[in-house]
């Protein structure tokens, strides 16, 4: 049996993940956002003209081309979510038992591409409204429910799922350091910009990167440096939380 390529596996693991399909088009568009933002700005600004900036001028370039790239094929997808969502709220706040019945092909359309927590506010829309869902959306109790584990203690997670062949990510120890050390950086980074540091002022990562004089500015204060490690540790946090036991139901 011929052994799949990693794109294979990779497709393979998205389609068989359908209910993390909104959140992460979600934070990837973000951080894709966020990178053409900082390539614009960067550019527009004078950047790449600076003497002093000269070495940021290629990561600048990359976070243009690959956040624009990025933009071009997920933001269509990421907005198509965001009209599905609009449509589950817009009829989950009916208060007509009939309206919600005509409807009720969009609103489980619309819960099933959203994920597990739509899916549970539907029922939730149901039980009010004493409509009877399909089998297919029947809760039923987990097989083993002695067997939650807390997000500290669940090795499981989303970027272990990603990356399967990382065994060390799999190891509650290597799973609590991860979350405990970019909770940490994310933390320093957040009070810096904040409150300032022991001296009650924050200062640019940005300079330091590009070896300018270190300035002192008045919080609160965040640079572009920061702010994009901030939102790449912030997309990291999330990856650590667990991820989902996706149950095939058959009718």
């Amino acid at each position: 049996m011929a052994r799949l390529s990693l794109i294979q596996r990779i497709r393979k693991w998205w389609r068989a993940n359908p209910d993390i399909h909104y959140s992460v088009t979600a934070y990837t568009s973000i951080l894709f956002v966020g990178a053409m933002g900082w390539g614009l700005l960067f550019l527009m600004l004078g950047g790449a003209t600076d003497p002093a900036t000269s070495s940021l001028v290629p990561f600048s370039w990359a976070c243009l081309i690959v956040g624009g790239v990025g933009c071009f094929f997920l933001l269509p997808e990421f907005f198509a979510y965001l009209s599905l969502r609009d449509t589950f709220e817009e009829i989950c706040a009916l208060d007509s038992r009939t309206e919600v019945i005509r409807r009720r092909k969009e609103a489980e359309d619309a819960a099933e591409a959203l994920g597990p927590g739509y899916r549970s506010r539907l029922l939730g829309v149901y039980l009010n409204l004493e409509i009877k869902p399909n089998r297919r959306w029947s809760e039923r109790p987990p097989k083993n429910s002695a067997q939650s584990i807390s997000w500290w203690s669940n090795p499981r997670s989303k970027i272990s799922v990603i990356l399967p062949r990382l065994n060390a990510l799999r190891k509650v120890e290597i799973h609590r350091a991860l979350i405990s050390l970019t909770s940490l950086f994310l933390a320093i980074i957040v009070f810096e910009s904040i409150f300032g540091g022991f001296d009650g002022a924050s200062r640019s990562l940005n300079d330091i990167i590009i070896g300018n004089p270190v300035q002192s500015h008045a919080p609160p204060y965040i640079d572009s440096v920061s702010a994009v490690i901030a939102l790449a540790l912030s997309m990291l946090l999330w990856m650590t939380t667990p991820a989902n036991s996706i149950e095939e139901d058959v009718d």
